[in-house]
């Protein structure tokens, strides 16, 4: 039976512009990175950045569309078992890696064995291993074109976890590693083959001739993904406005961009703008051990003490919506309830204060200027707490050591952003476990813990959305997190290029770009 989740999203693409024209073929597309990428491993000291451009070397055996459903990437087809522990997946025929050499159901179970060794150091092997949820029992290959994933039970996420974003699974040829198990760089099977990357300086992908598309039409990080340019430099530039300036100057063809940047570039000549609602969640993290915020009046006064609606019409422009949930609004499991928070009122703010004897100690609002939209978010959030009687200060750090104390729980509050996650039960995995167990855990309700355990093992529609709403209501009756807004997504092109639509996934897809002249 086909029991896949299917998260819906509407109006998740905003397409720069009609693509009524034929699309040109040749030239250099110049991309504008904030960092440089970790690695060139998928899933291993991985970044942002290096899943992006992965994503145009490797292709995994399926892969999201626009609307979050799923969808057969290097599969032509698969099949869900009756009793939800097996998964077929057929192989598309014909398929070559970058080197020329035909892929078979082979290549894809040496590259998951890799994967799930613990010697590769693969970041989500806990996925797959029974730590958390989901455990591959066998791997079979019948024939050339069959593959078979064999669980130790059924999992409502297995297919997801396959079509993460973020932990590629990308099906590698044995040339990407040395004799002795090295790595040395991506082989894959994408549109793009991974051609040089000179450190802190640029990475250069080349069309890769012997690329065959699927049929289906461009969705997500599904359908055909056809490379109409040569080559793709990503060239690494930290600063912001060096960005900007290059962008203007017509040195770069595409940035990612702040929404505070949108109305400079809409008014720059050559330049086109284009927004779309994300999936990325921003939060006011709160540390439920620290003695102060222990207590749950506490954290309902914050919670109480934020006027949501100014602070999202101010940090975005009013291009982002406020949102109490874990869950996107876009989402479809994203019901009546989801949408229900914590008012505004500052005099119950006052009064939970005035009840949990709170005298005024200083508490350390953590944030960091590298990311405008904490940073901003967190002057915001100061301001209105200070407003119903919070002692706030702010301690602006580096982002990485932001991220190290966030890792290890070393905080009191913290302006901060999970990344997006495309399924209802990966979102509330961001915040829901023990602390004991890894610091960065948000909730370490045992209810809550138990309630998602139950959501990734449940296959039944119906009884997971019942589940998704009774642990919103639970996360609004104990505050140990306050859901702010899902981040807006700006990017910026000359009008060189065409082809680029914003996705809410927050990654660029230089496949089905063109220059114009």
């Amino acid at each position: 039976m086909k029991v896949a989740w299917l998260a819906a999203l509407a109006a998740l693409v905003c397409p720069m512009q009609a693509l009524a024209q034929v699309p040109k073929q040749g030239g250099e597309l110049r991309i504008a990175l904030s960092t440089d990428i970790t690695s060139s491993e998928p899933g291993v000291r991985r970044s942002g950045d290096s899943d992006t451009i992965l994503h145009h070397v490797l292709e995994a055996l399926v892969a999201y569309r626009e609307d979050l459903t799923i969808a057969p990437l290097l599969a032509e087809s698969y099949t869900i078992g009756d009793d939800g522990r097996s998964y077929r997946f057929t192989l598309r025929d014909g398929i070559t890696f970058h080197n020329g050499a035909p892929m078979s159901s082979a290549d894809v179970k040496w590259s998951w064995d890799r994967l799930l060794d613990p010697a590769t150091k693969w970041q989500c092997r806990g996925w797959y291993d029974g730590s958390q949820d989901t455990k591959i029992e066998a791997i079979e290959t019948p024939d050339a074109r069959t593959v078979v994933f064999r669980l130790a039970a059924p999992s409502a996420l297995f297919l997801h976890y396959v079509a993460n974003v973020q932990c590629l699974t990308g099906i590698l040829h044995k040339d990407s590693v040395g004799p002795n198990g090295e790595w040395r760089q991506p082989v894959g099977t994408g549109p793009f083959t991974f051609a040089e990357w000179r450190k802190n300086s640029f990475i250069l992908l080349k069309k890769f001739a012997g690329y065959r598309p699927r049929s289906e039409p461009m969705s997500g990080y599904a359908g055909a993904r056809i490379a109409h340019v040569d080559q793709v430099r990503w060239m690494v530039v930290p600063d912001d406005a060096t960005r900007r300036t290059a962008l203007r100057a017509g040195q770069i063809d595409w940035i990612v961009t702040d929404v505070s940047d949108v109305v400079e570039l809409r008014a720059a000549k050559g330049v086109r703008v284009a927004t779309a609602q994300g999936l990325s969640w921003n939060v006011l993290l709160v540390q439920t051990r620290d003695p102060l915020f222990a207590d749950s009046r506490v954290r309902r006064a914050l919670a109480h003490a934020i006027d949501l609606k100014t602070l999202v019409e101010t940090r975005t422009d009013g291009l982002g919506k406020p949102n109490p949930s874990a869950i996107p609004d876009s989402s479809s499991a994203h019901t009546a309830v989801h949408g229900k928070g914590h008012a505004y009122d500052p005099e119950l703010a006052r009064r939970l204060l005035k009840e949990a004897g709170y005298d005024g100690r200083p508490i350390k609002l953590q944030t960091t200027q590298k990311l405008a939209h904490l940073y901003d978010t967190a002057i915001i959030l100061q301001s209105m707490l200070k407003q119903v009687g919070f002692n706030v200060d702010l301690e602006v750090l580096e982002w990485a050591t932001q991220l190290d104390r966030y890792s290890k729980g070393n905080f009191q509050l913290q302006s901060f952003r999970f990344t997006a996650r495309l399924e209802p039960s990966l979102n509330y995995k961001t915040i829901v476990g023990s602390k004991d167990v890894d610091p960065d855990n948000q909730w370490e309700d045992p209810h809550a813990i138990a309630l998602l355990s139950s959501s990734t093992a449940e296959l039944d529609p119906g009884r997971r959305q019942a589940i998704f709403d009774e642990l919103h209501q639970r996360m609004i009756d104990q505050a140990p997190i306050v859901s702010l807004y899902n981040t807006p997504l700006v990017e910026a092109s000359t009008d060189r290029i065409d082809g680029i639509g914003v996705t809410g996934f927050g990654k660029m897809r230089a496949w089905g770009v063109w220059i114009t002249r």
